[in-house]
Parts: structure tokens; C-alpha cells; sequence
């Protein structure tokens, strides 16, 4: 039998029925009901106002908060200060739940060297990725590109010992790794980028001196005359070592007095044309061929540079020590930065003014163009070189 009341109204969501002097409130709430009764109409409806806020405290039926969330709710906006929550939450999402989905280190370095190729990145550019990157996959494969921090990174180089220029250059290989990640959309921010940039000091470019550099041609003669035009080139035509290793005899000229260094095997894919000098012209006559490499391989090169530097009485070969030597007798020698830039492939002639300038007394220019072969002119027939 039901109950009958005196008295039922709604108040702020809440059912209060009147029951003899009393008041009785329903809250219903989650599937759950609650009643509660008061003496008076005020406090009851005082109740149903209290019940009515700590509902929309604690949130609609699917997110409810307990007691133990509300507490962490109020932490979090503690820490935050001004910034809203739910941008809080955007922040953590997109660093934690990547648009672009997850990807290891291990996994994202095989499409990364897919790209480059595709890209048309020379093979020693691929190589140069495949090495330092690679020493990244061995320590972090396994991880997730969107784990990773600037801290464990600058840990790693530090615990491979890389400084000077070594660790620019992994820096730098880092940095367009997770670039390539982020264009992918593995992760919002670079880690690499808060690495701290390696200040390096300034270094002359160390060159041959002009007796070194008519030793090492005579010894060359003797020792392995195969190594004599890419050695000549070097010295009087500047170019970059990978230059003159792909270079072919089918782009010197000797009647016009010009080399011809196509895009395909300029460093900067820009095709130029180097003067050919009077003594560079005598060391390549008794060479010369219509075609065919001029450089052997790198792996023969290797094998005879420490014979012919021993014969030449040389401690030490200078880093790109050719093409520098080059740069500074030429800039020298006719006093004209925009010409030797030219020669050189440079598009900033700063540069040559900035390190060669000064480097070379004009007398040892002099000395240094007048260079010539010992060896009486004759044709010399080079083995055949494969393309």
C-alpha cells in the first residue's frame, strides 16, 4: 500500500515530501537514491541546494570524481597556476599520444634512409646517416622516438666521449633525425635542439709548404706514378677529394685549359669549370686519356699514401691539405677572392677571406705555381679504371 503524503514538490532537483511535522528530501543520483529528513521546509530545501552543488562538484554521471581524484584535481590546478587544465591535457597528449602514431628509433631510421634516397642523397651521404645514427639505434632501438629527452641524448654523447667537432657533427645528424620524426608527426618537439651547441675555435687551414709539395709530387712519380694526375688536381686545381675520385679524364680539356666539374659529382650538384695552370697542364700531358677514371680507388689510395709520404719525408698528411694548399697559393698568387672562389665552387668569398688571406707570402706563391714534373715528357698509359 502506498504512502500518502501531505505535500510533494521538486526543489534544485531534489523530491521533498512532507510526512506528517517532518520533511523528507529524495536525491536520486547515478542510479543510486538517498533520503534524508529535516524538521524543516528551509533546512530540507537547504539540503537539496547543498546535494544539487556537490553534484556539479563532482561531475555529471560519467565522470564522476572521488574523493582521491577531486585531491588530485586540485593539485594539478595548484601547479598549473593560470594555465587552463585542458590545455594541460592537449600538451600531454600530443608528447604522449603522438597524431602520427609511435615509431622506435630502430624502426623510423630505416624510412628515414628511404626518404634520403628517394631525396636523391649521394651514397656517402647515406653512409654518413647510416653510421651515426645507427650508433643511436644500438644504445636507443627499442625506444619510442617520442621517449626520448634532450638529457639522455647530451648522456649519450657525453659517455662516447664526442667533443670538438665530432659531437657538432652528431648533433647536427641528430638534429635532422628527429626533424625528419616530427615532419612525420612522431613527436611536437625537437629533444636535439636543447642540446648545447659546441663553440669551436677558429683554425687556420693547414696547407704544404712549397718544398712539401714538390717532394711529395716527385715521390709520388716514384713511388706510384698511377696517383700522379689526382695528386696534381689536388694541388693546382683545388678540388674536393670526393670530386677528383669520381672525376673522368672525358671532363679535362688540355687543349682548352679547363676542367669541368659536372653536377653529378659536385659537392654542391652545381656545375663549374677550373682553370687548368701551365705546371698542372706538364703533370697531366704524359697521363692523359680520352676516358676513364683518374683517381685508382680509395682503398688503393690508402695503401700508397704512407709509402709515398715516406718517401717523401712527410710526418704527417694536413686535413684536406690539397685543396687548401690550393686555395691559399691561388688567392696569393693573383690577389682576386671572386676568382678563387670560383675555382674553388664557393658562393660566399667571406670565407677565403676570412681563413687564407695572408696565409702565403707572395714569393712562395710564385715558387709554388713553377712546380713542374723532373720526368722528361713522355706518354704514359694508365691501366684502365672501371667507372
Amino acid at each position: 500500500m502506498s504512502k500518502t503524503y501531505r505535500r510533494k514538490w521538486f526543489h534544485q532537483g531534489a523530491i521533498i515530501r512532507q510526512r506528517g511535522q517532518v520533511f523528507q528530501v529524495e536525491v536520486n543520483h547515478n542510479g543510486e537514491r538517498k533520503r534524508c529528513t529535516w524538521p524543516t521546509l528551509a533546512e530540507a530545501e537547504t539540503y537539496a541546494e547543498q546535494k544539487r552543488i556537490e553534484v556539479a562538484n563532482r561531475g555529471t554521471s560519467a565522470f564522476a570524481l572521488n574523493n582521491s581524484q577531486r585531491l588530485q584535481a586540485v593539485e594539478a590546478f595548484q601547479q598549473l597556476g593560470n594555465i587552463p587544465l585542458s590545455k594541460a591535457v592537449a600538451f600531454y597528449l600530443r608528447h604522449h599520444r603522438p597524431a602520427g602514431g609511435t615509431r622506435t628509433v630502430s624502426e623510423l631510421l630505416a624510412d628515414y634512409l628511404d626518404a634520403k634516397r628517394k631525396a636523391g642523397r649521394r651514397p656517402d651521404t647515406l653512409t654518413d646517416i647510416k653510421c651515426r645514427i645507427g650508433k643511436l639505434v644500438k644504445k636507443f632501438g627499442s625506444r619510442p622516438m617520442h621517449t626520448l629527452t634532450a638529457a639522455e641524448l647530451t648522456g649519450w654523447l657525453d659517455a662516447n666521449k664526442y667533443e670538438g667537432v665530432s659531437r657538432a657533427n652528431y648533433r647536427r645528424a641528430i638534429m635532422g633525425f628527429f626533424n625528419f620524426a616530427m615532419k612525420k608527426g612522431l613527436l611536437e618537439l625537437n629533444p636535439a635542439a636543447a642540446i648545447e651547441k659546441v663553440a669551436l675555435d677558429e683554425t687556420l687551414p693547414e696547407i704544404f709548404t712549397v718544398a712539401e709539395t714538390e717532394r711529395l709530387l716527385q715521390a709520388t712519380e716514384n713511388v706510384y706514378p698511377r696517383l700522379v694526375p689526382a695528386i696534381a688536381i689536388g694541388f693546382f686545381a683545388g678540388l674536393r677529394s670526393a670530386e677528383i675520385e669520381k672525376l673522368d679524364w672525358s671532363a679535362v680539356d688540355i687543349q682548352a685549359k679547363l676542367i669541368t666539374v659536372s653536377p653529378k659529382i659536385a659537392k654542391k650538384r652545381r656545375q663549374r669549370h677550373v682553370a687548368l695552370s701551365d705546371n698542372l697542364r706538364a703533370w697531366l700531358l704524359p697521363y692523359c686519356q680520352t676516358a676513364g677514371r683518374i683517381c685508382p680507388p680509395s682503398a688503393v689510395v690508402v695503401r700508397w699514401r704512407p709509402r709515398i709520404m715516406k718517401q717523401a719525408g712527410l710526418a704527417q698528411w694536413p686535413h684536406n691539405g690539397l685543396r687548401h694548399s690550393f686555395a691559399s697559393y691561388h688567392l696569393a698568387q693573383f690577389q682576386d677572392i671572386s676568382k678563387t672562389a670560383l675555382e674553388l665552387g664557393h658562393t660566399r668569398p667571406d670565407v677565403l677571406f676570412n681563413h687564407y688571406r695572408n696565409l702565403v707570402k707572395p714569393a712562395d706563391a710564385a715558387a709554388y705555381w713553377k712546380i713542374l714534373p723532373t720526368r722528361e715528357a713522355q706518354i704514359i698509359q694508365l691501366p684502365a679504371v672501371a667507372s
